[in-house]
């Protein structure tokens, strides 16, 4: 992963954290539609992918919980814990 790509993936990580913790119960969507295109597009495609499997391993951290697939997409929501 070259610099440019580390810095978007810390800017998507934060505001994917950030962003969470706003988020009104029982909202479901997906890590693009929660972080926000802005922060989105800067990601080139191999690192949007590492990007959302990180997000999937490590749920508790971001306070999301899986709820299902959007074709080949992951949908999440807001932890109630």
């Amino acid at each position: 992963m070259n610099p440019m790509q580390a810095s978007a993936w810390d800017q998507a990580a934060i505001a994917l954290k950030h962003n969470v913790a706003k988020l009104p119960a029982g909202y479901q969507g997906k890590v693009r539609q929660i972080i926000g295109e802005t922060l989105w597009e800067p990601l080139q495609r191999t690192t949007r992918h590492r990007f959302g499997k990180h997000v999937r391993a490590n749920l508790e951290h971001y306070g999301l919980v899986f709820v299902g697939q959007a074709g080949t997409i992951a949908v999440y929501k807001k932890s109630a814990v």
